[in-house]
C-alpha cells in the first residue's frame, strides 16, 4: 500500500482505497478514534462493501486502524508506547538504508531526483509546516523506492504509513524542522560522498530525533487535554 501517485496503476482497488484513507489519517483529517463506516465509504468510493473490507483491513494491518466488534473500524490512537517501539525499528532500518545507498555505485540517479526538494526543504523549515512535511515525506519515500532490496523496501515502506503521523506531529516545531533540515543536507552530502558509515549515523539520528520530538508533542497534547478536562469539571 503507497500513497504514492506514481504507482496506483499498479494497485488493485483496496489498496488504491486504502491509500486514500491513509493520507487523511496521516493528515488528522480522521483524528484518532474516528469511525470509518463502511456504507458511507462505499458510497463515497463507489464500490461494494467487499473491496472497502479489505481496505480497512489493509489499514488494520498498517497500525492505523483498529476494527472493532459491533463497532466497525476506528483510526488507532497515538501513543507514546508506540512511537518508542516503532522509531526503534526505524532508525535501526533507515540507517541500514542511508549506508546501502552510499555505498550504491548508481547513487548518482537518486541525488539528482532528491537534490531539489531537499533544497527546498531548508526553504520551508521557518514558514510551511504542512509544505514542510509533505516534502521531507517525499524525499524519505523517494529514498525507500530506490532500494534494490525488495524486502527491505517493503518493510519500510510499511513502517512509513505507520510513523507518517509521528513525522507530522514532530515537524509541527520549527526547531526541529530546521535541525531536520539540516540533517537531510548532511546526509545528502554523506552519500553523494560515498560515506556510508556517516550516512548510517546521520539517517539514525534524525529518525531519533524525530521519535523524542514526536514524543514531546503528544505529552504536551495530553497535557493540556488533561487541563482543560479538569477545569471543566471543576
Amino acid at each position: 500500500m503507497s500513497t504514492n501517485p506514481d504507482n496506483t496503476l499498479n494497485q488493485t482497488l483496496p489498496e488504491k482505497i486504502a491509500a486514500m484513507l491513509a493520507e487523511r489519517i496521516v493528515d488528522d483529517r480522521y483524528p484518532p478514534g474516528s469511525r470509518l463506516v463502511e456504507a458511507g465509504l462505499s458510497r463515497e468510493f463507489g464500490s461494494s462493501h467487499g473491496p472497502v473490507r479489505d481496505a480497512l483491513r489493509l489499514l488494520q494491518g498498517a497500525g492505523l486502524v483498529t476494527i472493532l466488534p459491533y463497532r466497525g473500524a476506528v483510526v488507532s490512537d497515538v501513543s507514546v508506547r508506540e512511537i518508542r517501539e516503532l522509531y526503534q525499528v526505524r532508525a535501526a532500518l533507515v540507517g541500514l538504508r542511508a549506508r546501502w545507498i552510499a555505498e550504491d555505485p548508481q547513487r548518482d540517479e537518486l541525488l539528482a531526483r532528491v537534490a531539489e526538494p531537499i533544497a527546498e526543504l531548508q526553504k520551508l523549515a521557518d514558514r510551511d509546516a504542512a509544505g514542510y512535511t509533505r516534502t521531507a515525506l517525499l524525499v524519505n519515500r523517494s529514498f525507500t523506492e530506490s532500494l534494490s532490496n525488495r524486502w527491505l523496501r517493503a518493510t519500510l515502506a510499511s513502517l512509513m504509513l505507520q510513523t507518517s503521523r509521528y513525522t507530522r506531529l514532530a515537524l509541527a516545531s520549527a526547531e526541529h524542522r530546521r535541525y531536520s533540515a539540516r540533517q537531510w543536507r548532511a546526509l545528502f552530502n554523506a552519500i553523494r560522498a560515498g560515506n556510508g558509515d556517516r550516512a548510517e549515523k546521520i539517517a539514525a539520528a534524525l529518525s531519533q530525533a524525530t521519535r523524542d520530538e514526536a514524543i514531546r508533542s503528544l505529552e504536551k497534547t495530553s497535557a493540556g487535554t488533561a487541563a482543560r478536562r479538569k477545569k471543566a469539571a471543576a
